[in-house]
């Protein structure tokens, strides 16, 4: 109905209908034809100015319509390139945040490394330890390394497979960019053959264009309308994925290094209670040692007191015996049980009865200085092994505890991207320009 509106109007515009043009009447317009040949040019010319005497009313309709498909259009696909630069834009941000979640990963998975090799190192001082050990092997520091070491292997399976998966994401955001990019370029290609079509100017020279080599492949308006939204859909598809799978690896960091910290201070702690205890066990073997060192000490001072006096016997019980020897040497009547022999035979006795007793006193005396001297080295066997258990417990605690983690929460939320809302849209991207 527009279009027949519009056709009323041309006409009334244009007034009346055109006339028929009069030829002129001079033969020399055409010298030596043939006479068919000029009565044909005359019905061909004829034939053209009674089709413009029909139709031409409807010329400027044709035209008003043609122009307003094409600037709707240019419309059409300036708004669709629009989009396509918002979605090239979002696709861009994406990217970015997906390398940088990468790299987070990779410096998480470093450390990971990092940090097994170090709980390997502790468990391998540990298993060094003697048998003998004051502290039993199996005890809360070395189950701790343990868990520790079998939650790091996990963790780094895990942030390997966060690695692949974070490079499909990319490599499928990389793709799509790519098909934005030429479709992009495709419709600002058409954007300015589109405008060309509109301000063509009928007085300007036609410009020759090349000869096309082939027919062209057209597509359909709904094939390329469903193509653009399929491609925009796809775009968005990829980026909310992404950006979901982000979030899930970022909470899985938090968890991952919140897990390890929680074993790793668990971990420090039973360092720390035992090397307490194995310093207490020292400080009591210490004690020990000195209280068996004062005893041996006492003990030798004691053999030497009880020596002096049994050779003090020894030496005093000389004189009786050599007296009695002497008076026993008297004849007849005069060798008799008289004062001197009786003294000097209880003073003999007495003597032999003190030297008897010191003997069996030193003898008791260096028994318990054997038996002193045996539980000292028992005792200083014991606390040289624990000595040496505690200074690899110290080195142990200093290797574990040397270990500085260089990523926190703080870090991994930092590496956020800060999406831009859809007005930001028309910053300038170099690729587009």
């Amino acid at each position: 109905m527009w279009q027949h509106g519009a056709l009323q109007a041309d006409q009334r515009k244009s007034g009346s209908k055109m006339t028929h043009v009069v030829l002129p009447e001079n033969k020399n317009l055409l010298p030596n034809r043939p006479q068919l040949q000029r009565h044909q040019l005359l019905r061909l010319d004829n034939k053209i100015i009674s089709t413009f005497n029909n139709d031409f009313s409807q010329v400027p309709s044709a035209i008003h319509n043609t122009t307003g498909h094409l600037r709707s259009r240019h419309m059409e696909l300036s708004q669709w390139q629009t989009h396509i630069t918002e979605s090239i834009g979002r696709v861009d941000q994406e990217i970015t945040a997906v390398m940088q979640m990468k790299d987070v990963v990779e410096r998480c998975l470093h450390e990971k490394q990092v940090y097994s090799q170090r709980v390997s190192d502790c468990m391998a001082l540990s298993d060094s330890l003697d048998l003998s050990s004051p502290v039993p092997r199996q005890d809360q520091v070395l189950s701790s390394l343990k868990k520790e070491e079998q939650l790091t292997n996990e963790s780094r399976e895990l942030l390997q497979n966060h690695v692949c998966m974070l490079l499909d994401n990319l490599s499928s955001l990389q793709k799509i960019h790519s098909q934005l990019l030429a479709d992009f370029q495709d419709k600002c290609q058409s954007i300015k053959l589109t405008t060309r079509c509109i301000t063509y100017d009928v007085n300007m020279s036609a410009v020759q264009l090349p000869a096309a080599q082939h027919k062209p492949a057209y597509v359909n308006y709904n094939d390329w309308l469903s193509h653009c939204t399929n491609l925009r859909q796809t775009a968005d598809e990829l980026i909310k994925e992404s950006s979901l799978f982000r979030r899930n690896v970022r909470w899985c960091l938090v968890h991952l290094k919140s897990s390890q910290d929680n074993l790793r201070h668990n971990t420090q702690g039973s360092m720390r209670r035992k090397i307490h205890k194995l310093a207490r066990i020292q400080e009591t073997l210490k004690w020990e040692r000195k209280k068996i060192q004062d005893e041996i000490s006492g003990l030798t001072n004691d053999i030497q007191k009880v020596s002096n006096q049994l050779r003090n016997c020894d030496t005093r019980l000389h004189q009786p015996n050599y007296c009695l020897e002497m008076l026993n040497q008297r004849h007849g009547y005069e060798l008799c049980l008289d004062g001197p022999h009786i003294s000097l035979t209880h003073e003999r006795r007495d003597l032999a009865t003190m030297a008897g007793g010191f003997s069996l006193a030193l003898k008791f005396a260096q028994k318990d200085l054997e038996l002193a001297n045996k539980r000292l080295a028992a005792v200083e066997d014991k606390l040289a092994k624990t000595t040496r258990t505690l200074q690899v417990q110290q080195r142990c605690h200093n290797l574990h505890q040397s270990f500085l983690a260089a990523l926190d929460n703080d870090v991994i939320f930092a590496n956020k991207p800060k999406l831009h809302v859809a007005a930001s849209s028309s910053r300038t991207y170099p690729y587009l320009q």
